[in-house]
């Protein structure tokens, strides 16, 4: 059978830089490559762990090493994960490099621990590329690999040891580097670099713009990309290199309808892959809310979608799990689904959300984790078959990792560790995750040029190169050992790179773009004031003032494939907007203060919201807080009216109720507040909370008050049609005379001077409704929780309320009055077409003054404007 030809260079592995050739048993590959060969051939074939497992056996090597003089022994006790990694990666570094396990007895105290250690991984851990090498070597000694020739494009000298040591035993033919073909200055350009390399110097060139060399640069790196797109050439003989900012080129050459490049980045922030930390972050107590929402609204998530929707909605809202309003989102879930589906529905929600939690100090139980794994692992398994490539790809990479996951807290119980803290559990995840996963609609397509991320890996000559993004590249870092300790390990056959020798050596890779191209080199700069590759400042050394193209100026000179574009300038805010002829809006037939005061005070925030049906999503991040503690407030004064002892209650027995109570309350919609960091805010809040029902306690005893109804509906009419609403507080007292509360949390200043302004619109409603339904008009107050301050127009029925008098000596009613009127004069403009934007950067004019004997126009507080930014921007 005929053997391979193999072209192999260190930086080969997933490149493309090799035109198409029709021939069999000839392929190009780094390192991991020719390995998986040779190891095919040679029956070494094996699976291999995730680099995860590997650290826990080798975390589990330093344990049993572990005592108070090992040089690892305090960074171990603080995390040893960490420390696991960080060693592993330099015990697999000195394998690579020839280390076989021992040092001299006089070595260095970090050396000597490392070979102690070294005892026990070598059977223990899994092995590493070094180990994988020498097993190939022992058998290349009994064994012929199929093997007819192997091209190395990188010196023998420059590899590590142990490739070294294989090579010998291969047919190895040295490719001498490029040489430089090139015309024209392009030609001049690769011989005097060529010079330079030698270490030779020649004459300073002069720039000569005969098309061979093009350097361009823009302001930043979409128009770069753009550019490129559409002077991208279509014919095979083009290399492109690519560096690692690739993906953005990508995505403008399929905007521009060109091939794609395949140019996809690895991510840890792939979809698929956030599924796992996400569910793990469940496990803690106190729960995360952040990272509930965040698990709920996930566009991959093992909850059905109406559910989770509505649970993100509930948490968003009122964070907290269990209660009264959860279980009310739990039948409406049940009720939605349906008898056959909702038994299924509510046990993946006890399984994801409702589980057990595990406080932060004492660690989770790696059974725990290993459960909710394996569910996420079978979630990913049933969707392996989706008949969508991109889902299927994704999920595989869901599966996989949870797969990882899976032995690795396999080899953690193995080894008897049974409970995980959270730092332990975050630094799992992240080696599991890894270098993430590539996106799996980023493939190369049909067409695609020859491209690479790696300048060493070209390995023959193009007619055209282009080096996009010519940037600093990743340099060669000084080695974390002393000069002794590499010394040390140089005597014990590991033969480590001077950083110097790494740089020599990169500078040679960085040659071969150049040196590759035949007619033309492009190369294309950061933006400015980036560091720029140090290949391009060898090349300003060597040309007297190159000539950089802005590519801004080339995109405003137009050219082959360039449209101009219009400028237009984004929508400035106008003060009306007028509906089409052909459309119109119906008024509502019912309405309340939520919808008629957007009505009346902001015109078209009203047409978005209701005609429009536009509505902004409720469950992207958990809501404000100010708006959240007015929530729990209200609840719990609610919670206490509705009890039917409320106005017979003793201190000492409220006492008892409210610490109950606010606890529960908490839990169940404020949890938020139980995160670490909260607790002097929830105890602010809970102080405030309780004096403001004792004084509301005392406000109503004194007063003779002897019935409290909490959210009482309310229902009449108005011009319009049907008006409604929910009273906050109805309060009757002994002569049957009432009083409509309207609780706030805060604001105290803001209310006063609405009683004062006589502007109090919500309960001069509330107190027409109640009128219509009673026969007899209340009086109306705010009562304002964190101040514990009752404000009300007149001292009637709240006897020690702080009474604020109209300034003009008009009551309730007339307001009334003054709301239909207002009414009135915007439900016409909405018949004829016309909704005012009254916002900030409009100006008002005639047709914005209502009426005479209206209510005062006022802006409403843009801040709870969903639709400001549909109303455009100010100039």
């Amino acid at each position: 059978m005929t053997g391979l030809h193999i072209t192999f260079g260190l930086n080969l592995d997933g490149q493309r830089t090799e035109k198409a050739r029709n021939v069999l048993g000839h392929a190009a590959v780094g390192p991991m490559g020719l390995l998986q060969i040779l190891e095919d051939q040679l029956g070494l074939t094996a699976i291999f762990p995730a680099h995860a497992e590997r650290v826990i056996q080798y975390r589990d090597c330093l344990r049993r090493c572990d005592r108070a003089d090992r040089f690892f022994h305090q960074s171990f006790a603080t995390d040893p994960l960490g420390t696991a990694a960080t060693l592993l990666e330099w015990r697999d570094q000195w394998s690579l490099h020839g280390w076989n396990g021992q040092v001299a007895a006089d070595a260095p105290l970090r050396l000597v621990d490392m070979a102690d250690v070294e005892v026990l991984a070598a059977f223990s851990v899994s092995p590493n590329v070094g180990q994988r090498l020498r097993r190939v070597c022992e058998q290349l000694k009994v064994r012929q690999a199929r093997i007819d020739s192997l091209r190395c494009i990188d010196p023998l000298a420059t590899l590590p040891l142990t490739w070294q040591n294989m090579f010998a035993k291969l047919p190895v033919k040295v490719e001498q580097d490029l040489q430089g073909a090139g015309h024209g200055f392009l030609g001049e350009l690769q011989q005097q670099l060529k010079l330079a390399k030698s270490g030779l110097k020649g004459n300073v060139l002069k720039w000569r713009d005969d098309g061979s060399v093009l350097v361009v640069q823009s302001e930043t790196e979409c128009i770069a990309a753009s550019w490129l797109s559409v002077h991208l050439p279509d014919e095979a003989d083009t290399l492109l290199v690519a560096g690692e900012a690739g993906a953005v080129l990508d995505g403008c050459l399929a905007s521009a309808n060109q091939a794609r490049l395949g140019l996809k980045a690895s991510s840890a922030c792939r979809p698929a892959l956030q599924v796992l930390p996400m569910a793990l972050a469940l496990l803690w107590d106190p729960l995360d809310y952040g990272a509930l929402l965040q698990f709920l609204t996930h566009p991959i998530c093992p909850i059905r979608s109406m559910a989770r929707r509505k649970l993100a909605e509930k948490i968003a809202d009122a964070p907290g799990v269990g209660g009264e309003r959860w279980q009310n989102v739990l039948n409406e879930i049940a009720e939605y689904y349906g008898p056959e589906q909702a038994e299924a529905v509510r046990a993946q929600i006890a399984t994801w959300v409702e589980h057990r939690r595990f406080p932060l100090e004492e660690g989770v139980p790696v059974e725990v984790v290993m459960e909710r794994v394996r569910n996420l692992q079978r979630f990913f398994r049933h969707r392996l078959g989706d008949e969508d490539v991109a889902a299927q790809l994704a999920f595989q990479a869901g599966y996989a990792q949870c797969s990882a996951f899976c032995e690795a807290l396999d080899e953690l119980l193995r080894q008897g560790e049974f409970s995980l803290r959270q730092r332990q559990l975050q630094k799992l995840v992240m080696q599991v995750v890894g270098a993430g996963a590539l996106n799996p609609l980023g493939d190369a397509e049909a067409g695609a040029c020859l491209v690479t991320r790696y300048p060493g890996a070209v390995i023959e000559q193009s007619r055209r190169v282009i080096w996009w993004q010519m940037g600093m590249p990743v340099l060669p870092s000084n080695l974390p050992w002393s000069t002794r300790e590499i010394q040390s390990l140089a005597h014990a056959g590991c033969q480590l790179p001077a950083v110097s020798d790494q740089l020599d050596q990169a500078a040679v890779q960085w040659m071969r773009p150049v040196m590759a191209a035949m007619e033309q080199l492009v190369l294309v700069l950061p933006s400015p004031g980036s560091e720029v590759h140090p290949l391009w400042q060898m090349i300003c050394s060597l040309v007297e003032e190159p000539v950089i193209q802005p590519l801004e100026r080339l995109i405003e000179q137009g050219g082959q494939g360039m449209v101009p574009l219009k400028n237009i300038r984004l929508p400035s805010r106008k003060r009306w907007w007028t509906l089409p002829e052909d459309v119109s809006v119906e008024l509502r037939p019912k309405e309340s203060f939520s919808s008629l005061e957007p009505m009346l005070f902001n015109p078209y925030q009203w047409l978005l919201k209701y005609p429009a049906a536009l509505r902004a999503s409720r469950s992207i991040t958990l809501g404000h807080p100010f708006r959240m503690l007015g929530n729990l407030a209200h609840a719990l004064v609610e919670r206490y009216y509705l009890r039917t002892d409320a106005l017979q209650m003793d201190d000492a027995h409220f006492a008892q109720w409210f610490d109950e109570e606010f606890k529960t309350l908490i839990l169940h919609e404020g949890a938020v507040l139980l995160a670490p960091g909260k607790r002097a805010e929830l105890e602010m809040f809970r102080r405030r909370l309780e004096h403001a029902m004792l004084s509301l306690r005392k406000l109503v005893e004194s007063s003779g008050i002897v019935d409290v109804i909490p959210e009482q509906p309310l229902s009449g009419t108005f011009p319009g049609g049907e008006l409604a609403g929910y009273a906050d507080l109805v309060m009757t007292n002994q002569q049957g005379a009432r009083v409509v509360v309207d609780m706030k949390w805060a604001g105290a200043m803001k209310y006063r001077e609405k009683l004062k302004g006589n502007q109090h619109l919500q309960l001069a409603m509330y107190a027409e409704l109640l009128r219509q339904d009673t026969k007899a008009a209340p009086s109306v107050a705010y009562f304002i929780l964190d101040r514990a301050l009752c404000l009300a127009a007149d001292d009637h029925v709240l006897q020690g309320a702080d009474v604020v008098n109209s300034a003009d000596g008009e009551d309730t009613a007339q307001l009334w009055r003054r709301f239909i009127n207002t009414w009135r004069w915007r439900a016409k403009q909405i018949q004829e077409g016309l909704f005012e934007v009254a916002m900030d950067g409009t100006e008002p004019d005639e047709d914005s003054t209502p009426p005479d004997n209206s209510l005062a126009m006022e802006y409403l507080n843009e801040a709870y404007n969903d639709y400001r930014t549909l109303a455009g921007w100010s100039n």
